[in-house]
């Protein structure tokens, strides 16, 4: 039997999140299946980018936030 797999299947496998079975499927699966093996490469780049997007505020940034916060009172 022919196990297709979804863009979930893709995410859960790039987080480790896939059963143990299922994963080895799916790897299988990839060492076979050009599509697929360019969707799940696809997906890694995206997720590298996510994660680039999760930086920290500068210091500027933060600086400006507590002296403004400073500024606006609280108490009507």
């Amino acid at each position: 039997m022919i196990k297709t797999f979804t863009q979930n299947d893709l995410v859960q496998y790039l987080y480790n999140e896939l059963p143990r079975r299922q994963r080895q499927l799916l790897e299988d699966a990839l060492m076979v299946d050009q599509g697929l093996a360019e969707a799940c490469a696809d997906l890694l780049i995206a997720q590298v980018n996510l994660d680039d997007a999760f930086a920290q505020p500068s210091q500027r940034v933060c600086d400006a936030i507590i002296s403004y916060s400073r500024t606006v009172s609280l108490h009507p």
